[in-house]
């Protein structure tokens, strides 16, 4: 691993360490797949929770491009929670309160059920 890309990934973002280190072997963007524009660790639906469920790898053209958009936050989580899945992460508490908080909206639309 380059000590500057673990540097500037601890450097960009107020993340947990626990969660920067489920995406540090990450070396593409989990967008559109680029490896060669600097990659960064972004907040899905904001900063309000460090939850591994909120963090997407994405470039720098993609983070720049960031509109927090329905749209976007659920194509971001629905990408996070497969590979959250497949890595067999056991969520935290914080992890479950996010989940409780947000599924709702990056899943269904709002739509109460």
């Amino acid at each position: 691993m380059e000590k500057g890309r673990e540097l500037k990934m601890k450097l960009l973002n107020p993340f947990t360490e626990n969660t920067r280190n489920l995406f540090l072997y990450i070396f593409c963007c989990m967008d559109c797949g680029r490896s060669d524009r600097g990659l960064q660790l972004h907040h899905i639906v904001g900063r309000d929770s460090n939850s591994a469920f909120n963090a997407i790898v994405l470039c720098n053209v993609c983070h720049e491009k960031c509109n927090h958009s329905q749209e976007e936050e659920r194509k971001y989580f629905k990408t996070t929670f497969n590979f959250l899945l497949i890595t067999n992460y056991e969520p935290t508490e914080n992890d479950l309160k996010f989940l409780r908080d947000y599924f709702n909206r990056l899943v269904y639309n709002n739509i109460k059920i």
